[in-house]
């Protein structure tokens, strides 16, 4: 059996760390697999030796719909197309839904089967009329879909069909197993993920700016990059929180951080399965999350193993924090559930939920 995974970059994300996880966990079992990457890029997270990274250094697409767009594509889809037959592929699996079309077109009249992930929310992200009617078509014509959560597959059908699966992410980060909740938390509130929109981290440093005088020794750092970090800055600058608020970057070394901190915060408006939020989860770390689609009710027992608050609440957010950090009993009642997902979510039992259904396609 040889398995290549289809994804845009290997740069810092959830994505991309599922798709290194996984392939290392294959590889490590004898599995012959490869990641095939748009880009001309080195993996962020440790990609082992026995993984064939194939870079295919595409040139950017314009994001506007145009005929010249739809060249670019089709060139893509034959370049894809040839590297498969000459890989051999049995399986292509699209890391995206704009992975899974290109999948399954490369893969057409081929004996490589193309298998569909959702990893966001299709409610949401990117929902447009045309988005939606495209995402519902190749769902259908895929040989075979995952899907993350029970709600990201409603969005596609009432009933699954024998071809389809659900299985949540994993906790893909290696560091968090050997990582055990410290005697005394460092007085850090954290938050991980790109600097865009879709994470409203200006909502989490408002709700910091809410709490800042009553806490004065704590301060919140997030890690991350992308293309909010000058609007960020400047919002930390007008509330006069510049030591107190740090925007650090993408670090790999941030899992140990977020281990020894008093609170991790998911202030997200949207989300697929927030593996940022597993990881703290599972390292015992007391956390809020916003109720986004789709993945932290599925994760969080409210109150029992975590805080969950409405999305957009800046207040709500606030309060948590503070009730953590003010209540050293329910804090460590918290952590104490949360690590129980290091069991339910390990890369072993959710690794082999993907090899066994890759070989049921």
């Amino acid at each position: 059996m040889k398995i290549g995974f289809l994804i845009n970059d290997l740069n810092a994300g959830g994505a991309e760390r599922a798709t290194v996880s996984l392939a290392n966990y294959f590889v490590k079992h004898n599995i012959n697999t490869g990641i095939i990457t748009f880009k001309e890029c080195e993996s962020f997270y440790p990609l082992s030796n026995d993984v064939e990274h194939h870079k295919l250094s595409f040139d950017e697409i314009e994001h506007s719909l145009s005929f010249k767009r739809l060249i670019g594509a089709v060139k893509r889809m034959f370049r894809i197309r040839s590297y498969i037959k000459s890989l051999e592929l049995d399986y292509l699996i699209g890391m995206s839904f704009s992975m899974t079309w290109y999948a399954v077109f490369a893969t057409f009249f081929t004996k490589t089967k193309a298998i569909g992930t959702e990893r966001n929310n299709p409610y949401r992200y990117k929902s447009s009329r045309f988005n939606t009617i495209l995402r519902k078509a190749f769902y259908r014509i895929c040989d075979g879909y995952i899907f993350q959560t029970k709600k990201s597959a409603q969005f596609f059908t009432k009933t699954l069909r024998k071809t389809d699966a659900i299985i949540p992410n994993a906790i893909f980060n290696d560091s968090v197993y050997e990582l055990t909740p410290p005697e005394i938390r460092e007085k850090y509130i954290c938050a991980v993920g790109r600097l865009t929109d879709q994470k409203r981290f200006d909502l989490l440093i408002e709700a910091f700016s809410f709490i800042a005088d009553k806490i004065p020794e704590y301060r919140l750092i997030i890690f991350g990059e992308g293309e909010l970090r000058d609007s960020l800055e400047k919002q930390i600058r007008d509330a006069g929180l510049n030591n107190r608020v740090l925007l650090p970057g993408t670090n790999p070394e941030a899992v140990k951080v977020v281990n020894r901190s008093s609170v991790f915060v998911l202030s997200s408006d949207l989300e697929g399965m927030p593996n940022a939020l597993m990881e703290a989860l599972a390292m015992g770390v007391p956390s809020v999350s916003t109720r986004c689609d789709m993945g932290p009710e599925e994760l969080i027992d409210n109150e029992v193993n975590g805080i969950l608050v409405d999305v957009g609440s800046s207040q709500q957010i606030a309060d948590a924090i503070l009730r953590i950090i003010e209540n050293p009993d329910f804090s460590d009642k918290l952590s104490e559930n949360a690590r129980n997902l290091i069991k339910t979510h390990s890369i072993d039992v959710i690794s082999n939920r993907w090899l066994d259904y890759i070989r049921s396609v």
